[in-house]
């Protein structure tokens, strides 16, 4: 199978699951493939930390990226990033921490139903 060149969009919170998910949507963004990271801060939350986190990871693996931060809903944000950037693949993270305001895989399971193109969930 041929490497293609994709749009790649990632979901970046600075868990655990999000840091995997980093490392696959690098590992995953070949020649002529494009990587965009979408950090959403939830209402209350300081926005802008987990990119710079995330900038910092991808630059020592000498990978060029877009950083878009976004507020509102995850799964939402996550989706409408995709589709405007018409992305051909969705990485995300899978949580299993009970500590998080929603149930395990919510947005992983939101984003698999809904995605407008392939997802690729990393646990």
């Amino acid at each position: 199978m041929a490497a293609q060149s994709r749009k790649i969009i990632v979901g970046f919170d600075g868990s655990q699951a999000a840091v995997r998910a980093l490392e696959a949507a690098v590992q995953l963004t070949g020649y002529g493939s494009s990587l965009t990271v979408v950090n959403v801060a939830e209402s209350g939350e300081r926005p802008g930390p987990a990119l710079a986190d995330a900038r910092a990871r991808v630059r020592s693996r000498h990978v060029t990226a877009t950083y878009v931060q976004r507020l509102g809903d995850p799964a939402g944000e996550l989706l409408d990033a995709a589709r405007e950037v018409e992305a051909g693949l969705v990485v995300v993270g899978r949580r299993a921490e009970r500590l998080t305001r929603q149930p395990p895989g919510s947005v992983s399971a939101t984003i698999v139903q809904r995605a407008p193109c392939d997802v690729l969930v990393v646990s």
